[in-house]
């Protein structure tokens, strides 16, 4: 009987481990790669913004947070944004994969600012 358990339960873990590679979903926002842009969409209730950037060129830049409209880029609640591939910074024919950064605006005793960047690598 144990060991039907622990064959159960390494069955339910394999299954659960195999979601869609190209689909990341946390903190109510969704990173989907569809072969020919990026698509991020937003269920949180305030704006996120964002950054995209080729995986190779992300270890090559320094970047500061945006939280104020345009040319601050952001999605917008119960929204998404899709960013062709051509348009994700360094991304050239072959590149692989990209690194999306994203974060909230909170107020602080001086203005808004970025509460905390999160970051994952989507495949292209």
């Amino acid at each position: 009987m144990g060991l039907r358990w622990l064959s159960l339960l390494a069955l339910l873990g394999g299954a659960l481990a195999c979601g869609n590679p190209t689909s990341v979903t946390q903190d109510q926002f969704t990173i989907q790669a569809t072969g020919r842009q990026v698509v991020l969409s937003n269920t949180a209730p305030q704006s996120t913004f964002y950054l995209v950037v080729e995986r190779e060129t992300a270890s090559l830049i320094d970047f500061a947070t945006c939280v104020g409209p345009p040319p601050c880029r952001s999605v917008d609640t119960d929204s998404s944004v899709k960013i062709p591939y051509g348009e994700i910074t360094g991304y050239h024919a072959g590149s692989r994969e990209a690194v999306v950064y994203w974060w909230r605006a909170v107020q602080s005793p001086t203005g808004l600012r970025a509460d905390s960047v999160r970051s994952t690598v989507a495949e292209l």
